[in-house]
């Protein structure tokens, strides 16, 4: 049966349980929110914008699919919305790297040893943001937050992670980027032109029990979440091994859950290899960009909740309508092949 990511019961647990988890998120959110996260440098060439539009290009409505233009540095385009996410990768040495192939940074440690994407948002700067003209710029990360969910020895650490991208100036020290981009209030834009927020939940290993009922339901119907009514336009893909191994490579992330069948199965107790969170916000943002832009708007904010698993080799759906009463706003949702709901969220746009 599919585990949902996030699932709390309304009654609340014992007060010796409440004392636990107080002790324990305390301890955590002093932990990781005291981590000064290393700044990560990138150059904003074209090349790895291109080669997302290549892995992207068959899988988008036609009617917007990428430009085939090369890319030049001479006549540089705006970075497209989503595509930071192919740029500044975790720069860790392969022994840096946890068992599963996730690096160290934002892991709370043992026994909290399985990372799930939980979902995150990201805004744009209105002034259009990056160009794709080989310009440095730095991702400046840090921990906002760290919250236990769930019962004692089921326990889920959610970790929010605030990711903060600028250009940077000539002459600049780490100092200086720093005090110019980040800002205590999360809400102050500073100089960023992206402001990313990412969830990430992290959970214990799976128990032989677990794993062995995991595999008994393999072939069973999915519980599903309903998905909304009323889409104003629907698109449908199918996530191959190929898409999830390019979007590994573009990354840098050699998480087993995207790569390792056997591994996914025997460790994490899912069916198949899981479709990326932040590819799944890729699809969102391309899909509704396309629309939208049609509209006249151009995509500055979207808020995005991971609800269920997404598998390679099954299609899903990318679906959309505007919000009701709500100018330039638009729900948009991912079903899975059984029409459940795996992903909501919502765009927020500015005339162009």
């Amino acid at each position: 049966m599919r585990r949902h990511l996030l699932r709390f019961g309304k009654q609340g647990p014992p007060a010796a349980t409440c004392r636990q988890h107080s002790s324990l998120s305390e301890r955590l959110h002093r932990k990781l929110t005291a981590h000064s996260l290393p700044l990560t440098f990138d150059y904003i060439h074209p090349q790895q914008s291109f080669l997302l539009n290549r892995t992207l290009v068959d899988l988008l409505p036609q009617s917007g699919a990428p430009s085939e233009v090369f890319p030049s540095i001479r006549s540089p385009i705006r970075l497209p919305p989503g595509h930071h996410l192919v740029y500044f990768p975790p720069q860790v040495s392969l022994s840096q790297l946890l068992p599963d192939g996730t690096d160290f940074l934002h892991s709370p440690g043992y026994p909290f040893t399985r990372r799930l994407w939980a979902g995150g948002s990201v805004q744009f700067a209105a002034t259009g943001g990056l160009l794709l003209d080989g310009c440095r710029a730095v991702c400046i990360e840090t921990i906002r937050d760290v919250l236990v969910r769930g019962q004692t020895g089921e326990e889920k650490v959610i970790v929010r992670i605030e990711r903060r991208i600028g250009k940077i100036r000539e002459g600049e020290n780490h100092s200086q980027i720093r005090d110019r981009i980040w800002k205590v209030e999360e809400a102050d834009l500073g100089h960023s032109s992206i402001i990313e927020h990412r969830h990430l939940i992290f959970m214990r290993d799976r128990t032989p029990e677990q794993l062995t009922g995991d595999r008994v339901n393999f072939q069973e119907p999915s519980r599903t979440i309903k998905s909304p009514t009323g889409s104003h336009f629907r698109h449908s893909l199918t996530p191959t091994r190929a898409l999830l191994f390019r979007f590994s490579a573009l990354t840098f992330n050699a998480h087993s859950i995207h790569l390792d069948q056997t591994y996914t199965r025997d460790q994490e107790g899912y069916k198949d290899l899981l479709v990326h969170g932040p590819l799944t916000l890729m699809l969102l943002l391309s899909v509704a960009q396309i629309h939208m832009s049609d509209l006249g708007f151009a995509i500055r904010e979207i808020n995005y909740r991971n609800l269920a698993p997404l598998f390679v080799g099954e299609e899903l759906t990318i679906c959309g309508k505007p919000k009701a009463g709500s100018h330039g706003v638009w729900d948009m949702w991912i079903e899975d092949r059984d029409g459940g709901l795996a992903v909501r969220g919502t765009v927020q746009g500015s005339p162009l």
